[in-house]
């Protein structure tokens, strides 16, 4: 038995000699695994050397040898919990997005500290050495040491918290301490946040950030969600203004149509009755122009009803500030306005002045905010508009998509617009709206009728002018639904990676005792989601040509905004994808990198992460190609994902072409 011993203790020293020396030749050791097998090899030969020596007849030397493998170990235990310390926190939690931002002073003090109570301990258990003195200046020197970086230590474990509850991520629409702005960079002492209304940057300390509250535009999702309080005269019923609100904001362009705006009634003031309308919008981009959109829909609103903002005007002395309004309009677009207008234009120019001033007298003035509408789909005709000021849009549904519409044609100055169903003699096909503030004077159907009666040669010509114009009409179509198609895609990009950054945890977690043994792996965390990432990325690269910088750009980003850095290791990623985009392959479905694929299969959530890189990708250099679509389809075969709706609809439209 005791021979047995002596060689277990030879083979021992010689492994932990070629571990050594393979290190030292390679330069890269993987700690937590390194000190495991330590441990594990420092455990066998503590107990075979006392029946070795005792069969060698040296029972002294036993319990020498014994203390200084013990030693070893208790060193060895140190080099263990520091090196998960590393991994988890200062590489981990505290990481942004995979680079570390504890600065070293604090990373090798902890170290120092985790060796130093190492070696405290081996004194006095192992060696029975008395450490009062030594434990009591000990304690004098990290009381001064604590004391002197408190506000160090503070703000680094107010970051450890933050990074932990994931409150906070870089590219999320904050607001903090009343400061509004875009989270710009989180590290082991600070937060900045971004604001791209001033372009100025505010810096917070952690501590700062940990203890108020934090308004996160961006989460649960990228739409966001703010108010406008107004307050109206008790004259006003309630009911009838929120009702006024809502249908001119039926047809809103930046403020979402769905979810509705809320609307509260908060209270009665010493002004009038106060209510507050909650809406929301994409992202920080339309932040203005919702706002906008939202005060000029109350201004049409109170308009049309007459109905009144409160301002104190009794104070004030001022009298009806709508009446006030209409006088200044019969002055600027009265009859002899319209009556030039109607002179001016192509279609009635060669009308008789009496003709012309029969109509002009008929005509009622009508004045409009976006996103008022002049009329919408399905109402009856009743005659045509003449745009005196301003600028009109026209818009058509989309089929099979709801209340989706897009523009076909634009009117200003002196334009006629309803000319279809007027022609035709049938319901309204298309949406008229007020693009800006326009001014637009409605010739009704009866003097419309009494003018061709009297003019003829006029039908001919409103008849050629809709030729026309439906033949630009068409045109102008294809290219908004282009635009259209193109914008539901970028909407689409955006869902799928809200939805991977919300649940990228879920997907991708494991069993503890499974995360335990991936540290004593040199392996890469999720290699194998990683792998069937990039293969989907360099099939789609691959249909431009090779791999680009805007290209890794997108995959830094995109990997970075969903959260994939704290499971994932980018740069290995990146090599991956160059590689394979190199290959010959790559667009082989029968081919190595099509394989690749297979392996996202195993793990939970693995096939839609492939899928929504594989999605961005698409986009990177503007709109997809059809190539593009038929890579992304037959990803979307392997992974058994469902293609997205939008590819299909924009690979119909490229395939009708």
């Amino acid at each position: 038995m005791p021979i047995f011993g002596l060689f277990g203790i030879l083979a021992c020293s010689a492994f932990l000699i070629v571990r050594i020396a393979t290190v030292y030749v390679s330069g890269r050791v993987h700690r937590v695994r390194a000190s495991v097998e330590l441990l594990a090899f420092l455990a066998i030969i503590y107990f075979l050397i006392g029946p070795v020596l005792n069969w060698l007849g040296d029972d002294d030397l036993a319990g020498a040898l014994q203390r200084a493998v013990m030693s070893a170990a208790a060193v060895c235990i140190a080099f263990l919990l520091n090196g998960i310390i590393r991994t988890v926190l200062w590489d981990g939690l505290l990481s942004d997005h995979g680079q570390r931002q504890v600065p070293v002073i604090v990373t090798e003090g902890v170290g120092l500290a985790i060796y130093l109570t190492a070696i405290v301990l081996v004194m006095h258990f192992v060696y029975d050495e008395p450490i009062g003195g030594l434990l009591a200046t000990s304690g004098v020197v990290a009381l001064v040491l604590g004391f002197a970086a408190q506000s160090t230590l503070k703000e680094v474990f107010s970051g450890v918290a933050l990074n932990a509850t994931q409150a906070l991520h870089i590219g999320d629409y904050v607001e903090i301490d009343g400061v509004y702005g875009q989270v710009y960079e989180i590290n082991w002492r600070s937060i900045s946040v971004k604001n791209p209304h001033t372009d100025s940057l505010y810096i917070f300390p952690n501590s700062g950030v940990a203890d108020r509250t934090i308004l996160n535009f961006s989460e649960p999702t990228e739409r966001f969600k703010y108010y406008v309080r107004f307050i109206v005269e008790l004259s006003a019923p309630p009911e009838l203004v929120m009702r006024a609100i809502a249908h001119e904001l039926e047809k809103s362009r930046y403020v979402r149509r769905e979810p509705k705006p809320d609307f509260n009634m908060l209270g009665y003031t010493k002004e009038g009755i106060e209510i507050r309308i909650r809406y929301y919008f994409d992202g920080d981009d339309p932040w203005w122009d919702a706002q906008n959109e939202m005060i000029m829909a109350i201004w049409t609103a109170m308009r049309k009803h007459r109905l009144r903002i409160s301002v104190n005007r009794h104070l004030l002395g001022s009298g009806d500030e709508w009446s006030e309004l209409d006088q200044r309009q019969e002055v600027d677009f009265g009859v002899e306005s319209v009556l030039g207008v109607l002179r001016r234009s192509k279609n009635f120019s060669g009308c008789s002045n009496k003709s012309l001033f029969e109509l002009a007298s008929t005509a009622s003035v009508l004045s409009l905010n976006p996103p008022g509408r002049f009329f919408e789909p399905g109402a009856a005709t009743d005659g045509l508009f003449l745009v005196l000021d301003g600028h009109v849009a026209l818009y058509r549904k989309v089929p099979g998509r709801g209340d989706s519409e897009i523009k076909i044609e634009g009117c200003c100055a002196g334009d006629v617009f309803g000319l279809q169903s007027f022609i035709e003699r049938t319901d309204r096909k298309l949406l008229a709206q007020a693009e800006q503030y326009s001014v637009v004077a409605h010739l009704s159907e009866d003097a419309l009728r009494r003018l061709i009666d009297d003019h003829p040669e006029l039908q001919a010509m409103l008849e050629t002018d809709l030729s026309v114009r439906r033949a630009q009409r068409e045109k102008d179509a294809e290219a908004a639904q282009r635009q259209f198609l193109a914008t539901l895609y970028a909407d689409e990009r955006r869902k799928l990676s809200e939805d991977i950054r919300q649940n990228v945890d879920e997907m991708l977690e494991r069993p503890a005792l499974h995360h335990f043994l991936s540290l004593l792996s040199s392996k890469v965390r999720h290699e194998d989601v990683l792998t069937a990432t990039m293969a989907g990325a360099a099939i789609v690269a691959a249909c431009r040509g090779g791999s680009d910088q805007q290209e890794e750009a997108y995959l830094r980003r995109a990997m970075a905004e969903a959260d994939l850095l704290r499971h994932m290791d980018l740069e290995h990623g990146l090599d991956l994808f160059r590689t394979y985009t190199s290959m010959d392959d790559v667009s082989a479905p029968d081919g190595e990198v099509f394989a690749m694929l297979d392996r996202a299969s195993e793990m939970k959530g693995g096939p839609n992460i492939v899928q929504a890189v594989a999605v961005g990708m698409t986009g990177v250099h503007g709109e997809p190609t059809q190539k593009e679509l038929q890579a992304l389809r037959a990803i979307s075969k392997r992974t058994g994902v469902e293609v997205p709706r939008w590819a299909r609809e924009i690979k119909g439209q490229q395939d009708g072409e």
